[in-house]
């Protein structure tokens, strides 16, 4: 596991944390040597030389004190190094996460990122200051202490060796028991997830149409997965803690017989004898922490395994600078793009916006709108072909210089977890209150700050649950007024809308597209007639019809029939 954690924290961490296991397992060293005085003190016990006896006493006490204060300490320093190694984990993947095309963030992964994040790290924060020191004593201790039988009484050091290595078969058996089973456990809690959530958000339709008894059918079939796979892995982890139990019970009755033959046969006194079962003892003692603690082990190296691979995703190349950006004008040269290999969603899509046109998408639900204006904004790559924003193509781009020349508001707007001035300046958060003024007065903004009681300050909640859909899409349109981008990428839906928040944000989209390049999925007739052009998705794979509203009206019959179901 220390292995996987170099990849995925880097070679400084990992140095780090190595060291301070280090520390560790030579506290551990040293108590076990501690322990190896019980051999001369029980001798001298057992033949009546107290005054020697008290010497090894004083020495087990000196040795036992400093071993006791080496493992304090390095127990603190190692939970230092395991905070270090979480946050540089935190900071590594968030900044990898960043460069990560949006095509990536499927609720799936957001789902995995956010359970890594937090409760996973947290979990493997605990296994490194707790479960990995315990087996790196457990192994330094054990190690230690065969040796010191090796010395003392050879062919007992040997049986102690053969029982050894029975445990660790047994160890590896019962592991790989319990990883199936976790494997199959996690994979089925992960769809309990979906289905329990699933469940809750369809309740209002399934009530609505009396549908409540088949309601719970996927549910009460994912509940018996969850079922079947938690009974495989706690069947697993009893057989291996029962194997490994019965292996511990052996090497312990192994030590107890061959000291009683070694004795029988007058090689070792009854004082060695006691000491060679009793460092077999704390040898099983040790052995049994590692058995204990596998599934745990086991279970942070499949998080930092899950956490490589996000580490490991290949990021939106980058060039080093920015391409001359000409203007605002936007183009799609023969654009092709799909979510799944061989199945695109858009397919030899072409058309030029000069700058400070604008351009309407439209089309039937499912034909790819919302996509061709999310790569315009490089949310992900193009499988082929070129978007070009002022003559340069938007890979050629560095994020930062291609976002400060487009703005996005589409129909989902999202608000972070803060206040409403927080949100409407994140885009430009140097901005000068007359300039936060101005744009919310123009986004109509100014009218629900005004009649909220903590105005500017007023909460907006997790993704800005405690607005209406309205006045987070006021928001929303504020924050791109402020920015003052030179093209906008518009998902003009006000359907949703009650009629004075449409009112409003239809005024706000005007003030939002003067002087710009615009690219807008159309929803309003009205934002079709004005178009300069528009293009036609018609859902057949082929390419796509771009004209204005009258060219295709006379020259492409899908074009004509969806115009009229618009109507």
């Amino acid at each position: 596991m220390i292995a996987g954690l170099r990849q995925v924290v880097g070679p400084d961490a990992s140095r780090r944390l190595t060291r301070a296991l280090g520390v560790v397992a030579a506290a551990a060293v040293l108590e076990a040597g501690c322990l190896a005085l019980v051999v001369p003190l029980m001798v001298d016990l057992f033949a009546d030389r107290f005054p020697r006896a008290w010497w090894w006493a004083g020495l087990f006490v000196v040795v036992g004190g400093i071993a006791l204060a080496l493992e304090r300490w390095a127990i603190r320093a190692q939970r230092s190094v395991t905070t270090e190694v979480v946050a540089t984990l935190h900071h590594r993947v968030g900044d990898h996460v960043m460069t990560l095309p949006l095509g990536w963030f499927t609720p799936a992964q957001q789902d995995s990122l956010n359970r890594l994040l937090n409760d996973a790290t947290q979990s493997l924060a605990v296994m490194l200051n707790a479960i990995v020191t315990l087996n790196v004593r457990a192994v330094a201790t054990a190690g230690t202490l065969w040796v010191v039988i090796a010395v003392v009484d050879l062919p007992t050091a040997l049986v102690v060796a053969v029982a050894a290595g029975v445990l660790v078969v047994i160890y590896r058996v019962a592991t790989h028991l319990n990883r199936q089973g976790n494997t199959a456990r996690v994979a089925a809690t992960q769809e309990i997830g979906a289905q329990v959530l699933e469940f809750a958000q369809k309740q209002a339709v399934l009530r609505a149409h009396g549908r409540l008894g088949e309601a719970g059918t996927d549910l009460r079939a994912a509940l018996h997965q969850v079922r079947r796979a938690s009974s495989s892995y706690f069947r697993g982890a009893i057989i291996g803690v029962t194997a490994f139990s019965v292996g511990t019970a052996l090497l312990v009755s192994a030590v107890l017989c061959t000291a009683w033959w070694r004795l029988q046969d007058g090689a070792i006194s009854v004082a060695v004898a006691i000491s060679l079962v009793v460092l077999a003892t704390l040898i099983v003692d040790a052995v049994a922490a590692l058995g204990r603690t596998g599934s745990v082990i086991w279970a942070a190296e499949q998080t930092v395994h899950e956490i490589g691979e996000i580490l490991q995703t290949p990021p939106l190349a980058e060039p080093g600078q920015s391409a001359r950006i000409a203007d605002a004008g936007v183009e799609f040269c023969d654009v092709r793009f799909g979510y799944e290999a061989d199945v695109p969603v858009v397919d030899g899509v072409s058309f030029r916006i000069p700058s400070g046109g604008v351009c309407a998408v439209v089309g039937p639900s499912g034909t790819g709108k919302t996509t061709l204006v999310r790569l315009a904004a490089r949310f992900w790559d193009v499988d082929a072909g070129r978007i070009l924003l002022g003559g340069a193509d938007v890979r050629e781009l560095r994020t930062v210089d291609l976002m400060r020349h487009v703005a996005v508001v589409f129909q989902d707007s999202y608000l972070f977890d803060g206040t409403i001035r927080d949100n409407v300046t994140m885009g430009k958060p140097d901005a000068a209150p007359a300039d936060i003024d101005r744009v919310a007065t123009l986004a109509r903004l100014d009218e629900i700050v005004e009649r909220l009681p903590a105005g500017w300050d007023t909460q907006v909640g997790d993704r800005g649950t405690a607005l209406s859909g309205g006045e987070r899409q006021r928001v929303s349109i504020a924050r791109a007024l402020l920015k003052d981008a030179p093209v906008v990428l518009l998902d003009e839906a006000t359907s949703a809308l009650d009629p004075e928040n449409e009112s409003a944000v239809r005024e706000a989209l005007g003030h939002l597209g003067e002087g710009r390049t615009r690219l807008i999925i159309a929803h309003r007739l009205q934002t079709v007639r004005a178009a300069d052009q528009i293009v036609f998705l018609d859902g057949s794979g082929g390419p796509v019809s771009v004209g204005t509203h009258d060219d295709l009206m006379d020259g492409n019959i899908r074009y004509a029939h969806f115009w009229k179901e618009m109507r």
